[in-house]
């Protein structure tokens, strides 16, 4: 039995000569695999993957090796998704695969298939010395283990996808929160270069933002501080949670953590009211930083007016966030870390690929997203989408990619934090936290109904 992984069954088939069903006439090879390989099986992807034309490149390298495989994928809006998904599943007419943040995947843990020990599939190919004759193959093979994920994937990957010692799915990429800047604004308060650290960036904010003698903001340092008008709101508060070494759930990952205090020496401090605190201080007109408030318009509609220094945003969000702002001189940065920091932390939000329990074809669907996990077909995607990998063998070589060297650059050490069984609400709890801060309840109150907020959550209910 041949390793799917390490050494897979495709790449021998990818130097044989593949051909059709509708012309080859199997004489040689095992009944059972000329009997598979006569069964159709069409497989459905649902996604929200604006990179649908990569996409097709992996489903089209994928028939050419199992010619009886045909994959139809259906892209949706990313808002009407779920609820798309929800009707199909409670109609018992779900797709195979699905592809889903990885924030949510635990939530929908008990409607997946984990990834099996072993595939098994049959597929054509040509044999014989003078003669070449279609032969059926059906050949079967182990599939990665989970030490096979956590040394061909950056960290964040495992620690998202393994769920009860199982792989319930395989990303095709993977994208960190970075700074979208307007490099006017910049060079109009004196700065060289994008910052690099907190200290660097509330400086530069602070040399942008404009306020007259009534108090109003007549132009913004940075989208920061607010919940309901700041894009990304949640994430740049829990990625700066994270920096600042901020435990967000327990170990037993029942408890939501990050409301309280840690010892450092003979000091005790809390390091989510710390991070809770700077975020809201860019939207408290009392403090230096001040530079958003709730009266602002949202903020690609400010960045697009060409008053908004900084916004905050994913590599995905590239061509969107360009299309949108004509006119401005666009530019991306790292996200700041803390002065000094020896750990830098990035903040990572991605999609990954599921099979679903209703699949007639687990065995096929699984072997697909196996296939695109492989790193030759992983660096025909990455290459044709344009977008940061989530294989670590990838990484220096994107790094040194002019267009994909900044992206890139955050990969190895990015971060996720949620582990529970319902993100919205627990985003939502997190926005709340921002609000009630903002209108006056104390940091410390809100982080304690914050957290209770999270923490039921934690604990399963269904979808």
């Amino acid at each position: 039995m041949k390793n799917l992984f390490h050494k897979p069954l495709y790449i021998s088939l990818l130097i044989l000569t593949t051909v059709s069903l509708s012309g080859a006439v199997c004489k040689g090879g095992s009944t059972e695999a000329k009997n598979k390989l006569a069964q159709p099986v069409a497989l459905e992807w649902w996604g929200t993957n604006s990179n649908s034309a990569a996409v097709n490149e992996i489903i089209n390298d994928y028939k050419n090796l199992h010619p009886n495989i045909s994959v139809n994928y259906r892209q949706f809006r990313p808002e009407e998704f779920e609820t798309a998904l929800l009707r199909a599943m409670a109609a018992q007419k779900g797709p195979d695969i699905i592809t889903l943040s990885n924030s949510s995947l635990r939530a929908w843990q008990d409607y997946l298939e984990p990834l099996p020990a072993t595939i098994t599939l049959p597929f054509i190919q040509m044999t014989g010395f003078i003669k070449k004759e279609p032969e059926a193959v059906l050949q079967t093979g182990n599939t990665m283990t989970l030490d096979n994920l956590r040394e061909n994937f950056v960290d964040v990957v495992p620690q998202d996808v393994i769920i009860d010692n199982k792989i319930y799915g395989l990303p095709l990429s993977l994208d960190t929160l970075l700074i979208y800047y307007n490099r006017d604004l910049l060079n109009a308060a004196g700065f060289a270069k994008p910052p690099a650290t907190w200290t660097e960036f509330k400086d530069a904010t602070e040399k942008i933002t404009r306020i007259d003698k009534q108090g109003r903001l007549l132009q913004n340092g940075v989208a920061m501080g607010e919940a309901n008008n700041v894009l990304y709101a949640a994430d740049i508060l829990v990625a700066l949670m994270l920096q600042n070494g901020t435990k967000m759930i327990d170990s037993s990952g029942t408890r939501a953590t990050f409301n309280q205090q840690t010892q450092q020496g003979n000091e005790t401090y809390s390091p989510g009211a710390d991070a809770v605190r700077f975020y809201t201080d860019f939207a408290n007109p009392s403090k230096e930083t001040y530079s958003w408030s709730k009266e602002e318009p949202a903020t690609l509609k400010a960045f697009a007016s060409g008053k908004l220094g900084f916004m905050f945003g994913y590599w995905r969000d590239y061509n969107t966030i360009k299309a949108q702002t004509p006119g401005i001189n666009l530019d991306i940065a790292n996200f700041p870390q803390i002065d000094n920091t020896t750990r830098p932390t990035y903040y990572a939000s991605y999609f990954v690929q599921a099979i679903t329990k209703q699949s007639k074809y687990v065995n096929e669907a699984w072997g697909l997203l196996h296939f695109a996990a492989r790193a030759e077909e992983a660096q025909k995607y990455l290459s044709s989408a344009k977008q940061p990998s989530a294989h670590r063998q990838f990484y220096q070589t994107q790094v040194q990619d002019p267009n994909l060297g900044l992206p890139a650059k955050q990969l190895l050490t990015a971060k996720s934090w949620y582990r529970g069984f319902n993100y919205k609400e627990a985003e939502k709890a997190i926005l709340e936290l921002i609000n009630q801060i903002n209108s006056g309840t104390t940091i410390t109150q809100a982080l304690e109904f914050a957290a209770q907020k999270v923490t039921q959550t934690l604990y399963k209910t269904s979808l």
